[in-house]
């Protein structure tokens, strides 16, 4: 989904602690035309559900519940926010003529809204909805205020009239221009999920300590990385981790080979079936003998390859392995299917070739290369 637009009807929430459907209700509202019509380019899956992203039936918000485009755009952007990229606050409000900002409820000056700055002084507003461009006069040099109080300020709300007016003296306005969103990550200023994916996989799968070395290969799907980093740092649901949390279990040993508890390390490496895959793989690439017992050590070796290209595909090559030999556990244990070496090796060189093949640039490639 890529959302452009020329006024305040973007996707974003303001950039300031916004961010709840309240906030993205109000643009949408602004999107639809309803506040004045104002010209917006808003590309997104209108053509499922209408311009308003599901959020409006019948000129009426549905409930904050009701399973809607930008409901649930708001529940990914919190899952997002946990993962230190704060998502809410990448929307920012380029302030143009004002026209079509919020003067209390955007914020277009100061990171916050005006609104929550000034909670006071904006229970004594006339029109909480004012535009900017209606409430701030620029007279070239700097902005003065156009003020409509439902009484005089007096108090505290004086002292913050004073901050307010201090404040908005400062602002730059571009009279000539629409105001607009912009998404800061975006070098364009445009919003697009591509870009996001990027963020969010750069940030679940860091650079490494050991050796520099990247937890992403372009070669294999971005279920196997995210399987791959989730093995380096110990976080498989193997029986003994199971154990550690608290589960009940008939027991922690290997269910594939029970000679011992199950790791990480065991079940990807030590279990003599797994071992047995690697000892084929191993002499599949012409590697001799397998010295791994930690995958740690295993999911960075080069393969003794010379070059960059080579090490990148006998890296595709051990963790789609690992990620193999980890689904065959799992279908032994939840679906009691038998283990055989030679159909797991057969499976493991099929998908290398099938992902390799999709994922590389050189299209010539066979199965006999």
């Amino acid at each position: 989904m890529v959302v452009r637009c020329t006024d305040g009807g973007g996707a974003g929430d303001g950039g300031g602690g916004g961010g709840d459907v309240v906030s993205l209700r109000r643009k949408v509202a602004r999107v639809d035309g309803s506040q004045g019509g104002r010209k917006c380019k808003v590309l997104f899956i209108s053509s499922i559900y209408g311009i308003s992203g599901g959020l409006l039936v019948d000129d009426s918000f549905r409930t904050d519940s009701y399973k809607s485009v930008w409901n649930e755009i708001v529940k990914i952007s919190n899952h997002i926010n946990t993962i230190g990229l704060s998502f809410r606050n990448s929307f920012v409000k380029d302030l143009g003529d004002g026209g079509s900002t919020s003067f209390w409820n955007d914020s277009w000056i100061g990171g916050e809204t005006l609104k929550g700055k000034f909670k006071r002084l904006s229970r004594l507003e006339n029109d909480i909805n004012v535009s900017v461009k209606d409430r701030v006069i620029w007279d070239g040099a700097k902005g003065v205020g156009n003020w409509s109080w439902t009484r005089e300020p007096f108090g505290w709300a004086r002292d913050e009239l004073h901050s307010l007016t201090e404040m908005i003296s400062g602002a730059v306005f571009n009279p000539e221009k629409e105001d607009s969103w912009r998404w800061a990550p975006g070098g364009n200023g445009m919003f697009t999920t591509k870009f996001l994916s990027d963020m969010i996989t750069s940030r679940l799968l860091p650079i490494s300590d050991l050796n520099g070395e990247t937890s992403r290969n372009k070669l294999v799907p971005k279920k196997v990385e995210v399987f791959v980093w989730r093995a380096r740092k110990l976080r498989l649901p193997v029986l003994l981790e199971l154990d550690k949390r608290g589960i009940e279990l008939h027991s922690v040993r290997c269910p594939l080979c029970d000679d011992d508890i199950e790791t990480v390390n065991h079940s990807l490496i030590l279990c003599k079936n797994a071992f047995e895959v690697w000892a084929k793989i191993f002499d599949w690439w012409g590697r001799g003998g397998v010295p791994f017992i930690n995958v740690g050590d295993l999911f960075l070796d080069t393969g003794q390859a010379t070059s960059h290209v080579g090490k990148i595909i006998w890296q595709a090559v051990v963790w789609t392995c690992s990620y193999l030999i980890w689904k065959i556990r799992n279908q032994k244990i939840f679906t009691n299917k038998s283990w055989n070496g030679t159909v797991a090796l057969n499976e493991i060189q099929v998908k290398s070739f099938e992902w390799f093949a999709k994922r590389c640039k050189d299209k010539s490639i066979d199965w006999h290369n």
